[in-house]
């Protein structure tokens, strides 16, 4: 029998500590599932123990190695059995999600010393704090199945400088909390020049806008202060790969920097919405995602068009963009393919040859 977790969309933005504590801590995406006895997660890759503690009914308790920190409410376990409370480990690198760089990897171990039974689910939510220097507000945390199975869990962690809260109720699974890849230099991929610049402030709006493109950054984008820079690279560079029947007519792309460590950030805690005015924009155009390589591809949502102003949201700046509209023939070369000028200058004289003999035929009958 296996018991599959109702997956909720990660939430990004930080949330209030409370909040984040009530919540149900364990969320597996829809293709994990474990078992539904309680693991022995020290047989399935956390094998390493780096602290462990006895804790008796009603006692509250703080379990820590380097810089995780396990903060233990008095209610949290039976209120008639000790347990021991172990907090297990694995190296970073043996659970590496996809396109991340991990940072530390733990699970928890929980036995009623009465019964000698591992212990699942906790009466209240223990709060885990992990200090590190790399943690950063694209900062993700996974849910790691005995089967080794990975999906970053549903619940928003709260990220403070760098520290990151989770509240966990349950030791079902282990965790790995990792980065994102380290997001791409655009300004070094054909959006060679910083058109507009912004430096935010969290809780505070903001907008950078030039050459016809206005970004609107929310107040809650970025939980660190961060330098937004608008990248625009000549347009002749994105021709050679644009799609058949596609010419370019504006492109763009971000550099968003940690203004602390000068870091590159890749994911935004929320969207930005990005305008776009062009008299070259009409219903037929269309909006393209562009490589670090200058590759193609047409982004998956569609883009609001209304005249010639093009609106997107957007949440990473792991790619550029560039709109392209349907490429349009000379307007001096008609159907037939003759120069339209020298047809329309013929068609003018054989109109005033034929007002002439109209006037003279005219005298003749008089």
């Amino acid at each position: 029998m296996t018991i599959s977790w109702h997956h909720a969309k990660r939430v990004t933005a930080a949330t209030a500590l409370t909040g984040t504590l009530s919540m149900l801590a364990l969320g597996v995406a829809p293709g994990l599932s474990f078992a539904a006895t309680v693991p022995n997660l020290q047989q399935d890759g956390f094998s390493q123990v780096l602290a462990t503690q006895t804790i008796q009914p009603g006692q509250a308790a703080t379990v820590t190695s380097g810089g995780l920190t396990v903060s233990i409410p008095a209610n949290a376990f039976s209120t008639t059995d000790p347990v021991t409370f172990t907090l297990l480990g694995a190296p970073a690198t043996t659970f590496d999600p996809s396109g991340t760089t991990p940072l530390t990897a733990f699970a928890f171990q929980v036995k009623d010393l009465t019964t000698g039974a591992l212990v699942g689910q906790f009466l209240a939510p223990v709060k885990l704090s992990y200090t590190s220097s790399s943690i950063g507000s694209a900062t993700e945390y996974w849910n790691v199945t005995p089967t080794g199975a990975m999906a970053v869990n549903p619940v928003a962690s709260t990220i403070s400088g760098t520290t990151l809260v989770h509240g966990i109720d349950v030791a079902m699974v282990g965790w790995v909390v990792a980065n994102p890849a380290a997001a791409p230099d655009f300004s070094q991929s054909g959006f060679s020049s910083v058109i507009a610049s912004a430096n935010f402030t969290p809780g505070q709006a903001a907008t950078v806008s030039a050459n016809g493109i206005s970004v609107a950054i929310p107040a809650n984008a970025f939980n660190i202060p961060v330098t937004f820079q608008l990248l625009q690279g000549p347009i002749q560079h994105f021709v050679a790969n644009a799609p058949s029947g596609q010419t370019p007519v504006t492109d763009f792309a971000f550099r968003v920097m940690d203004s602390a460590t000068n870091t590159l950030v890749g994911a935004f805690n929320a969207p930005v919405m990005a305008t776009i005015t062009n008299s070259q924009i009409n219903l037929k155009s269309q909006y393209e995602d562009i490589s670090t390589t200058g590759a193609y591809a047409a982004n998956p949502i569609a883009p609001v068009i209304k005249g010639d102003v093009m609106t997107h949201p957007i949440k990473a700046a792991a790619v550029g963009w560039v709109v392209t509209s349907p490429s349009v023939a000379a307007a001096t070369s008609p159907v037939t393919g003759l120069p339209i000028a020298p047809v329309v200058a013929a068609g003018a004289g054989l109109l005033l040859t034929g007002i002439a003999l109209y006037r003279r035929q005219a005298r003749s009958v008089k």
